[in-house]
């Protein structure tokens, strides 16, 4: 459970890259505030350093 923000499991790298691409692709698509525990787990996935060193350039 990555609540705890202690695990990863798989589903929440497929949901984190997912919402990545909508902010790179769509950012006029507002997703956040109506969903505000995907921008939570969002946001939380930000931090890591796996996902910050694979930001688009």
């Amino acid at each position: 459970v990555f609540c705890s923000g202690i695990h990863l499991s798989l589903s929440d790298v497929a949901v984190g890259c997912a919402l990545g691409y909508l902010d790179f692709r769509f950012p006029s698509v507002e997703w956040r505030t109506p969903y505000p525990n995907l921008a939570k787990l969002s946001d939380k996935l930000a931090l890591r350093q796996s996902f910050a060193d694979t930001l688009p350039n």
